[in-house]
Order: C-alpha cells, then structure tokens, then sequence
C-alpha cells in the first residue's frame, strides 16, 4: 500500500507552520490599494500644484498688464533764458555756427540778410524767451557761418528802487561790466559783438525808472569798459 503523503496545508498544520504576511491574499491586495491611492494621491498633488503655480502666473501677468510701465519724460527746454545767450561764443574768426545753435534752440522763427561793418551777414531771429514780454527775442548774426553779434531784448527785472538820474551820473568810463550793474542793476537789453579782435557790448534799461514815460537809458562798453552812455527822459 503506498504511503500517502500529507497535502502542503496539512504538513504546515501538522507541524505548527503558518503562512508568512506576504503570502496571504489580503496583504496584495492592500499592496494594490495603496499603490492605486498613492498614485492617484500623487496625480492629486501634482495637479492641484500646477494649477496653483497656473494660477498664481495669469494673476502676475493680469497684473503687469493692469500696470503699464510709466515712461520717462524727456527734459526740454522750449524757451531761450539769459543764461543760454550768454553761452554763445561769438567771434568772426571761429564763432557758433548755426548749426549748433538750431541743435540747441530750434529752427530760428525769421532769417534775414543784413550787413555789420560792411561785412554782408545773416541774421537769424528767436522768438521764446524765457522771462520776456511778447516783443522779447533773441537775434544772433553770422559771419561765414560764425556768429559774430547776439542780441536779448524786453527782459522782464525786478528792481528794488527805481533808476534815477543820481545813478546813471555815477556810471564813468573805463567802468567794468560788473560795476555799471552794481550801479544800476540787470538790464532789459543785452548785444554784443566781435569783430577784428574787439568786443563791442550794451546795455539798455527801459523799466524800472523814475522819469517820464518811456525813458531809459544805455551804456556802452568796448572790451568789457564803459565807453559812452545816453539817457532820455530820466529824473
């Protein structure tokens, strides 16, 4: 008669033998739910973070094009000041030439031609001046394309005490620049020319005065020292 063997289940029961955790049924089929839920949890997150990343770059760039960039403002001068006459280099031999002036202040308002000592030249004018009244203007002549002459009129000044004739006697020859206008203050009208070599300036004052109406009066300069003076109409 054979021997009959005992199954694998009986020889395991036989001998105290369980299966191990791995081997039983339940613990794959947990194996496969946590796999499942973690890769749905997984997909979750990552969605839930792209859509969030998504989000948060629509509301940037909303915002960036609710805001438009201010653009910087360029700085210009439209009117012609005091200073600017004075910053113009006149000489026959190697003045400004009118190209640089245009660069500086814009097409000229009139364009003439006129002579200066029997030397033909053209005479460009403009009409913005800063601090002026409506006749202010500045007029610049040129000599082969070299300013030569430059001329600022009807400039608006305040003065503390009006120009009298007590003043206007104090101003004597061989007087600077400066110490005319220590005398009687800014005036109104500026010119100024070189020519061969000799720098002719004057200088006008027709507000501020006591006297009748429309007086005013002038001093000349030859190479920066007065050389003669008139007045009108002055008390």
């Amino acid at each position: 008669m054979d021997k009959k063997y005992p199954s694998r289940s009986e020889y395991r029961r036989s001998h105290g033998l369980k299966k191990s955790f791995y081997q039983k049924w339940w613990f794959w089929i947990i194996i496969v739910i946590l796999i499942v839920g973690g890769g749905a949890g997984g997909y979750y997150l990552y969605s839930s973070q792209s859509s969030s990343n998504t989000s948060k770059v629509e509301k940037k760039t909303a915002s960036s094009k609710s805001k438009p960039k201010k653009k910087k403002k360029s700085i210009t001068t439209s009117e012609i000041t005091l200073k600017n006459y004075n910053g113009i280099y006149i000489s026959d031999k190697d003045g400004l030439s009118l190209d640089i002036l245009t660069k500086y202040f814009g097409k000229s308002a009139s364009s003439t031609v006129s002579k200066v000592n029997d030397k033909q030249t053209n005479m460009e004018t403009w009409t913005k001046i800063a601090n002026g009244t409506k006749n202010s203007k500045l007029v610049v002549q040129f000599y082969n394309d070299h300013a030569i002459e430059k001329t600022i009129s009807d400039l608006k000044v305040t003065r503390s005490s009006k120009i009298a004739l007590t003043d206007y006697v104090k101003v004597d020859n061989d007087q600077s620049t400066d110490q005319v206008m220590q005398i009687l203050g800014n005036p109104n009208y500026y010119s100024e020319t070189n020519l061969d070599g000799t720098t002719t300036t004057i200088y006008k004052y027709t507000s501020g005065l006591n006297g009748e109406d429309g007086a005013n009066c002038t001093i000349n300069f030859t190479n920066g020292k007065v050389s003669g003076k008139s007045q009108s109409g002055l008390k």
